[in-house]
């Protein structure tokens, strides 16, 4: 009986399983959407027992699939988003939600955590820069805004933790997502005691860490939930997976994702720090490291843009209909309109959390074709700011590898290529966190002896060469995007010590 792969991904605004054939062919998925409480001011959370109910029935979804196909599940690997947060007491219970990404409520101790990050060497142990997302800072505002819930709490956690849990009993992190929490010594392996001891945080507060290859059991009552038994692979994050899931491991290449946010990453077979800090070090596992830099303003932007000019009936169809056209229609420039979509903050390059959308050069003349048109060169130009920070520290890239959603448009594949001016290629529709998952996997189980091994040959759905008369023009409003940044930093700074009644 043939055996399946499975990746399995837990996201932030769903859970997706994939399950593959030996040539890593996608061969059926189940995904379960999720959603967000947002019930206060920067709240971004989700429900860990909603999590893991879509979880379990995604997982039983899968069995179900390969039975009828009379095919067994071999393994199911696990990718997850990273800087996520839980508490959990003695029983494992949850005594707060998941607090996501995109939970920002921790900006408010960032200020109180500069004076022990100066001028000490946390970052080039950690790989993670101060900011609100990581967990020393998500700590900390527990800490000072709920310590009753601290109180009850045993461990932190993340999300992934809490299901492995769930499904096999045992309490074990990967290097992974250990490592992109900001808590974690990358070099040594270990968690950061120097650290735990500057913020004051137990050290008892986290669990054992592993190798994302480690194989686990299935509990007793899952398999007869399930109606099945196969291994749970540790696995990985979902960014270092989908860098793998789309093929750069063979090739050391950049793998750009934008989805509600964006990213461009790397491997390197040792940790890249940049002085500066405008990039971050994150593990694929304990041999492979994954220097990259993420924007929070991606797909999250067209989503605002959508609810502000466009009615409520409005297909999202018609929508990225729209998008294609006005891309393809609209000159490089938007008609000198310049949008600086900060709507969520920065994170890389500058890590500038105060940062709000700027829109320079509105007029009369201006439509909704322009603004969206000026809304998608932002978000281009903010994930070149990172690309360039990484060739910084990297070899210069002849092409980058395109992941996402976004790479179903062809008109902003062209536009990505132009601003770049690189050459942008993506492959055939699959979700590469999932196949990198599946790879991962597939390694620990012994059907490869590396992933250099894999060649699962994917076909190219799309190839962009550069318009080097376009690019060159981008190259001037990329400069004055970058001089409008900065000036307006310290504005921002200020407009946040105003207090304004809620």
């Amino acid at each position: 009986m043939d055996k399946l792969f499975c990746g399995f991904d837990l996201g932030t605004s769903s859970v997706k399983g994939a399950a593959f054939n030996q040539n890593f062919e996608q061969i059926f998925e189940v995904q379960k959407s999720l959603s967000l409480i947002s019930e206060k001011e920067s709240q971004a959370e989700l429900d860990p027992e909603k999590v893991y109910a879509k979880t379990l029935t995604s997982l039983k979804e899968l069995t179900a699939k390969a039975e009828k196909r009379s095919q067994n599940i071999d393994f199911v690997s696990f990718s997850s988003a990273l800087h996520s947060l839980i508490a959990v007491d003695k029983n494992f219970e949850p005594v707060t939600g998941c607090l996501t990404w995109a939970d920002s409520r921790a900006q408010s101790v960032v200020a109180d955590l500069e004076e022990i990050y100066n001028n000490r060497d946390i970052y080039s142990r950690t790989g993670c820069p101060l900011h609100a997302m990581y967990m020393p800072a998500k700590i900390y505002w527990l800490k000072k805004n709920k310590p009753e819930v601290v109180e009850k709490t045993d461990k932190f956690i993340t999300i992934k933790e809490y299901i492995i849990y769930k499904l096999t009993g045992e309490k074990v992190v990967d290097y992974s997502l250990a490592g992109a929490g900001g808590m974690f010594n990358i070099r040594g392996l270990c968690w950061d005691h120097n650290l735990l001891d500057l913020l004051g945080f137990g050290r008892d507060y986290f669990n054992r860490t592993a190798d994302g290859k480690l194989e686990l059991d299935l509990r007793e009552k899952i398999c007869d939930e399930l109606n099945s038994e196969f291994k749970i692979v540790l696995g990985s994050g979902d960014g270092p997976l989908a860098n793998l899931g789309a093929g750069s491991y063979q090739n050391n290449e950049f793998v750009l994702t934008i989805g509600t946010s964006g990213a461009v990453r790397a491997f390197s077979s040792e940790p890249v720090m940049d002085d500066s800090k405008r990039t971050w070090c994150y593990m694929l596992d304990e041999d492979i490291f994954l220097p990259g830099g993420a924007i929070n303003n991606g797909g999250l932007v067209l989503q605002w843009l959508r609810k502000l000019l466009y009615d409520d009936k409005t297909e999202e169809k018609s929508f990225y209909e729209d998008i294609d056209r006005y891309i393809d229609d609209i000159d490089p420039g938007s008609e000198k309109l310049m949008f600086l979509p900060f709507l969520a903050g920065e994170r890389s390059p500058n890590w500038d959390a105060s940062m709000r959308a700027i829109m320079v050069g509105l007029g009369l003349n201006h439509d909704r074709r322009q603004i969206i048109k000026a809304g998608l060169e932002g978000i281009v130009f903010r994930m070149y700011s990172v690309f360039s920070a990484l060739e910084d520290l990297l070899e210069k890239q002849n092409r980058v590898i395109a992941t996402g959603g976004f790479t179903r448009s062809d008109p902003w594949l062209q536009l990505l290529a132009d601003i770049f001016g690189r050459e942008v290629t993506s492959f055939e529709s699959f979700d590469a966190s999932t196949a990198g998952a599946a790879m991962m996997g597939a390694v620990s189980r012994g059907y490869y002896d590396s992933y250099i091994d894999i060649d699962p040959a994917w076909e190219v759905k799309a190839f962009k060469k550069p318009d080097m008369e376009k690019h060159n023009k981008y190259q001037q409003l990329y400069s004055l995007h970058e001089e409008i940044y900065q000036k307006n930093r310290d504005v921002f700074a200020r407009l946040n010590e105003i207090e304004f009644n809620s």
